[in-house]
């Protein structure tokens, strides 16, 4: 009986009918994490192991005014910008912290500030340090080895790895460290 509707329909709706009932199917099975998704067990795992866009940091030239003292300051390693020119008021940064204090960073415009998780940080080897800040849903893993050291600067390079529930964004850096 359902078909002899369908037949008896004018053309135009029938196109638009078909039209709506694809546009149902097609979202349906593209849509992550819903029961029509294509995405099945191994598969959701591997995809919240992949950087997550959303968490990329912004650039930002200036810190918050509280930054001063002994920070860190770092880049992303693809950047071509020289390690003299990163400063706390000018070169473009993405992560910076204050000693075993505070960490800043921007994404989508909204400035984060993470306090320093003394527990989750150390000391791995005499090159090698794992730092962790957290403040709301937020947690960012700093691991940084010294390359160089010029006086009181540190020339530094590693992985930033930022968190928020089950994304996960990691990308290589490079920065200065020193009071």
């Amino acid at each position: 009986m359902p078909n002899r509707y369908f037949y008896a329909m004018n053309l135009f709706y029938r196109c638009i009918l078909l039209l709506i009932l694809t546009g149902m199917v097609t979202v349906g099975c593209d849509s992550p994490g819903g029961k029509g998704s294509r995405h099945h067990g191994k598969a959701d795992v591997q995809a919240s192991a992949e950087n997550s866009a959303h968490l990329r940091p912004d650039l930002f030239i200036a810190g918050p005014g509280t930054l001063d003292g002994c920070v860190g300051l770092y880049t992303y390693d693809s950047l071509n910008i020289a390690t003299e020119n990163l400063d706390v008021d000018k070169g473009e940064k993405i992560f910076a912290t204050k000693a075993s204090s505070f960490a800043f960073l921007r994404i989508h415009n909204h400035n984060i500030t993470l306090q320093y998780d003394h527990a989750g940080s150390g000391v791995a080897d005499k090159n090698t340090t794992r730092e962790v800040y957290r403040g709301g849903d937020y947690t960012a893993i700093l691991v940084t080895h010294k390359l160089q050291a010029q006086g009181e600067t540190i020339i530094i390079a590693g992985t930033l790895e930022i968190i928020r529930g089950t994304q996960h964004f990691r990308v290589k850096i490079k920065g200065v460290s020193g009071c």
